[in-house]
């Protein structure tokens, strides 16, 4: 399989993936915000919050972090500092970059493996939250999934920029 077939593929595969992560990001923060609003309102106006708001908030926010990682990555929407690879030529850039985001892959696929297998502990201990006796695991598996979208994105990155060095 040539370069660019391997590009498209890992295109094909992580573009639809992102995009519902990112939409289930959307809709998590709409509802922390409301949660969060609806939340003050009572505090205020009956003198009585919303009882575990605060955590129920607490672990929507993995969820909103993780699910929109990947989106942003695909955007190419990260931080990226160029002021010494910008000195380089097109090819030099690309696999610099290359290089970049297989330090970025193998980084995130390690944040996979391992917050996979502390779900996998969450499981077995029966870990609960405090006030409301919500299993943790989930929000661990968010953390999870999201990760792992977001290396594969990274490798599509690793991919792209070899053949664009190639193509240099």
């Amino acid at each position: 399989m040539s370069l660019d077939k391997t590009v498209r593929f890992f295109y094909l595969l992580t573009r639809p993936l992102s995009t519902c992560l990112n939409y289930i990001a959307a809709g998590v923060l709409a509802a922390m915000m409301f949660l969060t609003g609806v939340d003050v309102a009572f505090r205020y106006l009956f003198n009585s919050p919303i009882s575990g708001s605060y955590e129920i908030t607490q672990y929507m926010m993995p969820i909103v972090i993780a699910f929109g990682l990947s989106r942003c990555a695909m955007e190419k929407g990260h931080v990226n500092v160029e002021l010494v690879i910008s000195m380089f030529s097109a090819r030099t850039k690309a696999y610099m970059n290359s290089i970049v985001n297989l330090f970025f892959f193998a980084l995130f696929a390690l944040i996979t493996w391992q917050s996979l297998l502390r779900a996998i502990g969450m499981i077995t201990s029966g870990l609960k939250s405090e006030v409301l006796a919500i299993p943790v695991f989930p929000f661990v598996l968010t953390v999870t999934l999201g990760s792992g979208v977001l290396s594969l994105v990274a490798l599509k990155d690793v991919f792209e920029f070899l053949a664009e060095g190639l193509r240099s």
